[in-house]
């Protein structure tokens, strides 16, 4: 069944009812999880709830301290971020997994890399990640790929979305959430309702999920919390800016990266440091991408297949270097909750800069027939620079270290009994990538998990 809890403001609606899972959130993450839990467990009673409307996107603003958040990576209404998002999916490399900031060479992750991968091809076409599409290109270049694939009419998650298997209550705003030794609850603002169940899975999003259990504590619930001091720090993010123009671009390799088009699927490829390099000088993984500037005059050359005119263009050709960040996971950058307002500190690191200069140096030098000349790749004042950040993680991350993990490797919630997040706030690390498959990689792990007990 539908709701639209504004319709019942002075009622506790499903007062009486107690669900086997409720699911806070209805995004990628969330979706992925129901369907799932019934595919596993067809008689599931299952409670999604959502913060915004089922058709139109409420967006809120969040105050950030060095780093601008984006307005529209903070969306409320049915389906979540893929209500308009733009489909691009990669995944994550296996040294993304690891600590390359630091000597030791360990797994961060609550699963191995095989098991990652495995999931990611259960989700497949299904969502249209497309993720056995996903090949590298061979090409004799000193840096790393990244393939990268979108579809040209991204999915909304709610189309997934069938109200007979399960109950979705909208533009119903949870506060905070407690629990008892056999069941979860969840309260809306003012405790004028409650809903109660077996087990509630926290997919609120990155920033949302952490306001979420920063409220309940602040509120004296969940007090068998383990490892409370670490709730909203270790936030991660992927900043992005334009890093400069390649006026002399070597057009012959860069024409093998760049985007391309067959039938509703485009790809690319992003450049970053060597895993060598980044090991060595205790680098991350941030990568670049290659934009050509005169798109409509190329477009129309290629429509009248006019060769002569084509190869005057492409030599002549300029290409924008846009930069995506990785960020280190660093207890600095954190989110804290006050009086229903959210502050957000995210700053660049030493590690995440030292990266930026030597991916800029090193693209500059092997793209360019004339580096010398390339002025435009200035990165002084880069934190000026950085447009925004949309995609949150960390937070309520998991780590190997128990004094310093908040959820276990099954990502319930360190000392309760009930209560799981699933979603970007867990990840360890942040990688370099759209985080939404890899997403919905731990939510179909969750749902095998909580089916078996």
């Amino acid at each position: 069944m539908k709701f639209n809890f504004l319709h019942f403001k002075k009622k506790n609606l499903l007062k009486d009812k107690i669900y086997d899972f409720i699911i806070i959130g209805s995004g990628p993450s969330a979706i992925t999880l129901y369907k799932k839990l019934l595919s596993k467990k067809k008689n599931s009673k299952i409670l999604v709830i959502e913060r915004g409307n089922f058709e139109k996107k409420l967006f809120k603003k969040v105050k950030s301290k060095h780093l601008k958040i984006k307005l529209k990576s903070r969306v409320f209404t049915v389906g979540g971020t893929s209500s308009l998002w733009s489909n691009i999916s990669s995944y994550f490399e296996e040294f993304e997994m690891q600590p390359r900031w630091t000597k030791k060479k360990s797994n961060l992750w609550p699963m191995r890399y095989e098991s990652l991968i495995r999931e990611y091809g259960k989700l497949n076409n299904e969502y249209e990640f497309f993720f056995n599409m996903l090949r590298k290109k061979k090409i004799n270049i000193p840096f790393e790929l990244r393939p990268f694939i979108a579809t040209t009419k991204p999915i909304n998650f709610k189309r997934f979305i069938n109200k007979n298997e399960i109950d979705l209550i909208y533009n119903c705003k949870i506060n905070s959430i407690n629990e008892s030794s056999k069941t979860s609850i969840a309260y809306t603002s003012n405790n004028d309702a409650k809903f109660v169940a077996k087990k509630i899975i926290i997919c609120c999003g990155g920033i949302e999920s952490i306001n979420l259990i920063q409220n309940s504590v602040s509120k004296g619930k969940l007090k068998n919390i383990k490892n409370k001091t670490i709730i909203g720090k270790y936030f991660m993010d992927h900043p992005k800016f334009n890093l400069g123009y390649l006026k002399y671009p070597k057009v012959h390799i860069i024409n093998k990266l760049e985007l391309t088009q067959k039938n509703n699927k485009i790809f690319y490829h992003g450049v970053s440091l060597p895993k060598d390099i980044q090991r060595k000088k205790k680098l991350l993984n941030s990568y670049v991408r290659f934009e050509k500037t005169n798109n409509r005059i190329f477009r129309f050359l290629e429509k009248f297949n006019i060769p002569l005119m084509k190869k005057i263009m492409i030599r002549n050709n300029t290409y924008r270097v846009r930069l995506f960040c990785e960020m280190i996971p660093n207890v600095k950058n954190s989110i804290i909750s006050k009086k229903n307002n959210t502050y957000v500190k995210l700053k660049l690191s030493k590690i995440d800069i030292d990266t930026i200069r030597e991916l800029s140096t090193r693209i500059k030098n092997f793209f360019s027939l004339k580096p010398k000349l390339e002025l435009n790749f200035n990165i002084n004042n880069i934190q000026k620079k950085i447009e925004c950040a949309s995609h949150h993680m960390g937070g309520l991350r998991f780590d190997n270290k128990n004094k310093l993990s908040f959820v276990d490797k099954n990502l319930k919630i360190r000392g309760l009994k009930n209560t799981y997040v699933c979603g970007s706030a867990v990840f360890p690390s942040s990688g370099s990538v759209n985080p939404t498959m890899t997403i919905c990689a731990l939510s179909s792990r969750l749902g095998e998990h909580l089916t078996k007990n």
